[in-house]
């Protein structure tokens, strides 16, 4: 009877236990949108854009990666992918970025950060407006 005992009162431990192959070792510390990099920062960021903006860049902070890594921007434009972007991470901490041309293109974006995997790592949102009829 002892050693049946044993082992049933290890299953609930088992069952709690949170699954590690899920768990991207990597992590998004920041995620912005802007009009422009500069200097590795967001310049003019925001989550709603006129309808005068050119393009948009996204921003991602990077951490926990070894060796060599790299990420995805995954562009949505109206819940549609349009754009794929892999990029680099070259350090333990690192900053990298993506831009997409958004001119003469009003509506709901969305860029989704998956790890190499295809692990979502986080999402962002935006808009561009569409231009005022007089």
């Amino acid at each position: 009877m002892r050693s049946l005992l044993v082992p049933l009162l290890a299953v609930p431990a088992l069952l709690a236990a949170p699954p590690t192959a899920d768990v991207s070792p990597l992590r998004i510390t920041e995620l912005s949108v802007c009009r422009e990099i500069v200097d590795r920062g967001c310049e003019s960021e925001g989550r709603t854009f006129g309808p005068d903006v050119e393009s948009v860049a996204v921003l991602t902070r990077v951490e926990g990666a070894t060796g060599e890594a790299f990420v995805f921007h995954v562009w949505s434009f109206e819940a549609k992918e349009v754009q794929r972007v892999r990029l680099p991470v070259r350090a333990a901490v690192y900053r990298t970025w993506s831009k997409k041309s958004v001119k003469g293109q009003p509506g709901r974006w969305k860029v989704e950060v998956l790890d190499p995997i295809g692990r979502s790592l986080g999402v962002v949102d935006f808009a561009v407006q569409p231009p005022k009829i007089d």
